[in-house]
């Protein structure tokens, strides 16, 4: 009869181990929801910045097919210009430098 009661201790012991495990444990339904609201505000943090991305891309292609945008850029941080143009360049003088 002491065989019986101690395997009924020992099922009962294990049933209360894993309840407490379920509600205060380290993967516990607390944490689980947590886990679950963590996961949806990234995924609309995520969802923001790829509308951004995308916002962006086609910006970039925009500017890569427009001949016009291609020009300036060569022109203003290349310092490309065409073969009949002269290029000028001006120093530029402080205020407070002695002039020549």
């Amino acid at each position: 009869m002491s065989l019986v009661k101690f395997l009924n201790f020992l099922v009962f012991i294990l049933i209360l181990s894993a309840f407490y495990n379920l509600f205060f444990g380290i993967d516990s339904k607390r944490s689980f929801l947590a886990l679950q609201n963590e996961n949806q505000e990234l995924l609309v943090k995520n969802n923001t910045l790829a509308k951004e991305n995308n916002l962006l891309e086609k910006g970039i292609l925009s500017k890569q097919k427009n001949d016009a945008h291609a020009e300036k850029f060569a022109r203003e941080e290349l310092n490309l210009i065409y073969e009949d143009e002269d290029f000028l360049r001006f120093k530029e003088v402080k205020s407070n430098e002695p002039q020549e």
